[in-house]
C-alpha cells in the first residue's frame, strides 16, 4: 500500500466528496464535509468515509476508495479510524455483497425495522429500491462496549 495518511476533511473537499459519492451511486444525502475522513496518498485523495449524525443514532456511510487504491486496505483504514471515534452503536446499510466486509469491524445484520428512526425510514426505502433494481440491502449494527 502506498503511504496513506488520514485527515479530517475541510470545506475545500466538499465538491470532491460529492463527486466521489455520486460516481459510486451511493446515498447523496447528508454529505457535509465536517463528518468525513479523507485518506490521501502523495497529496491525492485515495478514499473518503463518514459517520452521519442522526438524532439518537449514527450511520457509517459514503465509503469510497478510488479504483487505483482498492484492495490495499484503504477502506479498512478509514472505517477503523471512523469507528474508533464512536462511543455508541453505529449502523450502516449496504448491498448484501458487502455484508461480509463489514462483519470484520463488528457489524451484525439486523432486521431493517429494528433500526432507530430515521434510519428505519431510510432502510425501508432501501428495501423497496433494492427489490426494484434487483439487489438486496442489508441493515447492520455495531454495538459499542
Amino acid at each position: 500500500m502506498s503511504d496513506i495518511q488520514l485527515r479530517p476533511a475541510t470545506a475545500a473537499d466538499q465538491a470532491v466528496i460529492r463527486q466521489m459519492v455520486r460516481d459510486e451511486d451511493l446515498d447523496p444525502t447528508a454529505l457535509h464535509w465536517s463528518h468525513f475522513l479523507i485518506a490521501e496518498a502523495e497529496g491525492e485523495i485515495a478514499g473518503i468515509g463518514q459517520v452521519r449524525p442522526y438524532p439518537k443514532c449514527r450511520e457509517l456511510g459514503s465509503l469510497v476508495v478510488k479504483e487505483a487504491y482498492r484492495q490495499q486496505g484503504v477502506g479498512a483504514l478509514i472505517v477503523s479510524a471512523l469507528l474508533e471515534r464512536e462511543t455508541g452503536d453505529v449502523y450502516l446499510e449496504c448491498e448484501s455483497r458487502n455484508e461480509r466486509y463489514y462483519t470484520r469491524f463488528g457489524f451484525e445484520p439486523i432486521p431493517w425495522w429494528r433500526a432507530p428512526l430515521p434510519l428505519k425510514l431510510k432502510a425501508g426505502l432501501g428495501q423497496i429500491f433494492g427489490r426494484l433494481y434487483g439487489f438486496r440491502v442489508v441493515t447492520m449494527r455495531r454495538r459499542k462496549g
